[in-house]
């Protein structure tokens, strides 16, 4: 992918609900190799709403790349990620998971995604820059993550020992 210019920038979607959390990625993705047209919500439904480009959101560029945290108030990063990848509109937006916690970080590695997939906060700019330059190839494999109710089976299949959910439910 070549560099994007100030009059094409890339279309960048952070669904984050911790103000310093967004303002410190505006600052970080200042630097990033690439421009960037950076757009914030701050819920999953206002997520989705902009996804789906309904509401004041009607007229909003179609973005590049998402970057999602997973706590998110109203609908989760989880549920989030779960309408992308059914939504055949939406599925190949690339979508990058933002981590608070190395025990996040674990649980994704533990779910096979691939560290491409996922960067710790506060968003660490090689990452960002690896992930735009492989926009096309992101598109093609949509991330998916496990459901509550994998877990539910897992718990099934375990014996009854249960399998940790950090992601509510």
């Amino acid at each position: 992918m070549t560099t994007r210019s100030p009059e094409n920038p890339i279309e960048v979607l952070l669904v984050e609900d911790n103000p310093a959390d967004a303002r410190l990625t505006e600052e970080i993705l200042k630097d990033s190799a690439y421009a960037v047209n950076l757009s914030v919500v701050e819920d999953g439904e206002d997520a989705m709403t902009y996804l789906r480009r309904q509401g004041e959101y009607a007229y909003t560029p179609r973005p590049d790349l998402v970057l999602l945290d997973l706590m998110l108030p109203r609908k989760s990063g989880q549920e989030v990620l779960t309408e992308i990848n059914e939504d055949a509109n939406l599925r190949n937006i690339p979508v990058m998971i933002l981590t608070g916690t190395a025990a996040e970080q674990s649980l994704l590695w533990s779910f096979n995604i691939s560290p491409g997939r996922f960067c710790r906060k506060p968003i660490e700019l090689p990452r960002f820059d690896a992930a735009v330059a492989q926009l096309e190839s992101l598109s093609e494999r949509p991330l998916v993550m496990a459901t509550p109710q994998w877990a539910q089976e897992q718990n099934a299949d375990r014996g009854g020992r249960k399998w940790w959910w950090p992601f509510g439910r």
